[in-house]
């Protein structure tokens, strides 16, 4: 996992106390998280129990300190997540699934993106470019997806697409 660093997050002033008391309980979350998974961690629920007294009495900096250790501990801890080309970070979406857990099928990227090349197709040939060859480049793409090649589908995907951007671009301005 991707190690923190120690230094204030917002810039050079420290860090006030709601922000601190969200960060504690955010790491008391985990803490709890890992407790019942059965890997419960007594030198770190001490250390945390230090970092909330610290903020109780006011000396910000030595908890966010403290908070700042459990946290990175906690995150060289957990596993790697899986990387996704095209990651799950859209605004309100729930993917259904944990994370690290494989995309299902009906998100699978490339499989989409072929989905979506097929009417950009159609598109393009109610437009009146020509497109067979194309089509046919894209049926070879989703016989390769469906044999467990999704780089080289995509490869080909990726031709078909940059070669109708060529016809689209090279056909002639119509005005309306």
């Amino acid at each position: 996992m991707r190690r923190r660093n120690p230094t204030p997050r917002a810039g050079s002033s420290a860090s006030d106390l709601d922000e601190l008391t969200g960060f504690l309980e955010g790491v008391r979350y985990r803490l709890s998280e890992r407790r019942r998974e059965g890997g419960a961690l007594p030198d770190l629920e001490q250390k945390l129990a230090s970092a909330q007294e610290a903020l109780a009495s006011g000396r910000l900096e030595a908890a966010e300190r403290v908070l700042l250790e459990v946290s990175e501990h906690l995150d060289r801890d957990e596993p790697e997540p899986e990387l996704n080309e095209f990651p799950r970070g859209l605004v309100r979406y729930d993917a259904g699934v944990d994370r690290g857990v494989p995309t299902p099928e009906d998100e699978e990227p490339v499989a989409n993106r072929l989905t979506l090349m097929e009417r950009l197709l159609t598109v393009a040939a109610a437009e009146g470019v020509a497109v067979v060859d194309l089509r046919a480049l894209l049926v070879a793409a989703r016989a390769e997806y469906l044999r467990g090649d999704r780089r080289h589908a995509k490869v080909l995907g990726e031709k078909v697409l940059t070669e109708l951007d060529l016809r689209r671009a090279a056909r002639p301005r119509t005005e309306s």
